[in-house]
């Protein structure tokens, strides 16, 4: 049964209440814990029974209210969570069965019966400490329990978006959740403690400790909070588009603003109020307490941000659509020796002010120097002039499509029939066309983005003869037009390839499913960094003496780290060469029509020598996916050739590895 669109919009705002109550609760508790065994000190002469009496009573309200919403919103995230992974309503969901498989048999479950059994002892702990003495932050139980509620605080690093990552960099994505975490809890969750000690009613001596101790405590857990940070928008969005262009990068630029806020108040809480409060000054303590207040409602919403942004989808899985008419481009600075000469003076002098405005905001009293700023502030607006190039909502957009031979089969079908009237069959402009002068497109799709190739396909070029094409393309077909263009501009670079290994040229090799008879489907890109592959494309009967060497020696081949793969030049199927082909032959591959189309793309152009498209052809293609060497023609059987053939393979194999294509961002 579907869940009506009308409560999953409910249960989104349900999982993100259920989220923050059980994220702050979580939060308040550890720092609550951590204040009673650092920040809070020890009680001195002037400490009455009644002061210590309200702060245990105090501490024990919090405490016990903070299990209660734990328990309660933990209870309902589960619950909500079990809905969405059986794909139930939620009342359905409520079942004692579908509760109980979710438990037992799923890692959110399991982590859900550890976090319970965690709150079960650190329950214990609190009651051990409430009924301790004054000196309850120096008992065993209270340490105990804040090293169980750090615990406690620190699983929710399993139950985040770092967890569900399948990537080689899981575990540095949670220690940085997990420091994140306990920071957080650190300084948001001992802000209300601070604010009680801070009381008018409290002794001096004790509010002005707790203030320094916390003025420590804060200064670490801002460094931590910021690095942890860092670690985590780099996997979680990964780029300054996705973070202005997507729904989360924009709940986290909130959530940083906020935090900015934070840190200016806690950076005058620091170089000026805790100072003062040292000298027994009673304004600067109720400054703080009034700041740390503050702190703390900038620290809920900081919260509940959280909390929405564990039902958001990572920046780096999102499309980014780009908010602003113009964006930023090294390609004015690496056209013009003055333009680089302007910025990098414009860079130093930046570099220099920020240094001396840091020298001034760590000195104590902090100094605050705007000519620094000025400094640093016109150099930044002198880079913004300079690199702002035209942007457009797809800019920063990749192709959802392949750089596959179906892809650019499909795009060389739609270029013929709606491009090649203006920009030539190749791609260098067609002079002979009435309606606009002669485009060339081989020069200018490697300096754009995929982003906006598209939007100039789709919406056309103002100014200019280029008309919009969306529709009568669809948004598939006009990314499959793009890969065309790339393998078009690729295959300029390949009248460079001879039979012998030459230094890298950017021709990625298109990606494409073959299937040996009797064995699972792969594909090109499936084994990358592994082997080394000699694409073969025969015509039937001049390439039968190859064929049969590659048989005999394909064992060699295997040996070498590479793999055979031959297909028909015309695209046929094995079944139409089965009587003059063994069918058992090890090299021979059912592949799809498009491959001979695409990788047609890459041999000799019409007007070589023999001024006719060759009987054979063979690439090799590295681990990288790069073609390499191209060989035009039935060569001879000869031992010669597959000892010389092998020696090439060596020379790939001896070449350290290297980035993938990357077509999206070419500059």
């Amino acid at each position: 049964m579907a869940i009506p669109v009308g409560e999953r919009v409910g249960m989104t705002s349900l999982f993100v209440a259920a989220r923050a109550f059980h994220y702050g609760s979580a939060l308040l508790l550890f720092g609550e814990l951590l204040a009673l065994v650092w920040i809070a000190g020890t009680p001195g002469r002037s400490t009455s029974r009644t002061d210590a009496s309200a702060s245990r009573r105090r501490f024990s309200s919090v405490a016990g209210g903070c299990v209660v919403v734990s328990l309660a919103s933990g209870l309902a995230w589960f619950v909500l969570e079990a809905a969405v992974m059986s794909g139930l309503p939620l009342g359905s969901a409520l079942h004692s069965d579908t509760l109980a498989l979710v438990l037992d048999a799923t890692a959110f479950g399991r982590l859900w019966l550890l976090r319970a059994a965690l709150l079960a002892i650190l329950c214990a702990l609190l009651v051990a400490t409430g009924r301790g003495s004054v000196d309850a932050h120096r008992s065993i139980p209270a340490m105990a329990a804040t090293l169980v509620a750090a615990t406690y605080l620190g699983t929710l690093a399993w139950a985040g978006h770092a967890a569900a990552g399948q990537g080689s960099d899981d575990d540095l994505e949670i220690v940085a959740d997990l420091v994140h975490l306990l920071a957080a809890g650190a300084w948001l969750g001992a802000l209300p403690a601070l604010v009680f000690l801070l009381g008018d009613a409290g002794p001096e001596d004790l509010a002005a400790d707790a203030a320094r101790r916390f003025s420590m405590l804060g200064l670490a857990c801002v460094a931590a909070l910021i690095g942890s940070g860092l670690v985590n928008a780099w996997y979680q969005v990964g780029s300054v588009p996705a973070l202005v262009g997507t729904e989360y990068g924009r709940w986290l630029l909130a959530k940083v603003s906020v935090f900015a806020l934070m840190l200016a108040v806690a950076t005058v809480n620091r170089g000026y109020l805790v100072p003062r409060m040292a000298t027994g000054d009673r304004g600067a303590r109720r400054s703080l307490r009034r700041n740390a207040m503050l702190e703390a409602a900038l620290g809920i919403f900081i919260v509940f941000v959280v909390g929405r942004l564990g039902v958001t989808e990572p920046a780096a899985h999102q499309p980014a659509v780009w908010p602003f008419a113009r964006t930023l481009s090294w390609q004015a600075m690496e056209r013009s020796a003055w333009t680089q000469l302007v910025l990098a003076a414009a860079g130093a002098i930046a570099l220099a002010a920020a240094l001396f405005a840091l020298k001034g905001a760590l000195s104590r009293p902090p100094r605050l120097s705007w000519g620094a700023f000025a400094c640093i502030a016109v150099p930044a607006a002198l880079f913004a002039w300079l690199l702002a190039v035209p942007a457009h909502p797809t800019t920063y957009l990749t192709s959802p499509v392949g750089y596959t031979t179906r892809a650019v089969a499909d795009g060389a079908a739609r270029y013929s029939a709606y491009c090649s009237a203006c920009h030539g069959r190749d791609g260098r402009g067609e002079r002979s066309a009435a309606r606009s002068p002669p485009v060339e497109l081989t020069e200018r799709v490697p300096q754009r983005r995929e982003g906006d190739l598209f939007w100039s396909i789709a919406h056309g070029i103002p100014g200019t003869a280029m008309p919009e094409f969306a529709p009568p393309l669809t948004d598939d077909e006009i990314w499959n037009l793009i890969q065309f263009l790339d393998a078009q501009w690729a295959a300029r670079n390949a009248t460079a390839m001879t039979d012998r290994v030459k230094p890298l040229l950017p021709i990625a090799a298109p990606d494409f499913t073959f299937e040996f008879p009797g064995r699972p489907q792969e594909s090109l890109r499936a084994v990358r960094d592994k082997r080394v592959t000699l694409l073969v494309f025969y015509t039937v009967p001049q390439s039968l003496p190859r064929l049969d060497e590659l048989e005999a020696k394909h064992r060699a081949y295997a040996a070498a780290g590479a793999r055979v793969i031959a297909v028909p030049m015309d695209g046929s199927p094995i079944a139409t060469v089965a009587a003059t082909v063994p069918a058992g032959t090890p090299i021979l591959a059912r592949v799809g029509g498009d491959v001979s189309k695409a990788y047609a793309l890459f041999a000799p152009p019409e007007g070589a020598p023999d001024e006719r498209a060759p009987a054979h052809l063979e690439y090799l293609i590295d681990r990288d996916l790069y073609l390499r060497v191209r060989r035009v023609g039935v060569p001879a059987a000869d031992a010669a050739r597959t000892t010389d053939m092998l020696n090439q393979i060596d020379i790939l194999f001896g070449e350290p590895p290297r980035a993938p294509p990357q077509w999206g961002h070419r500059h």
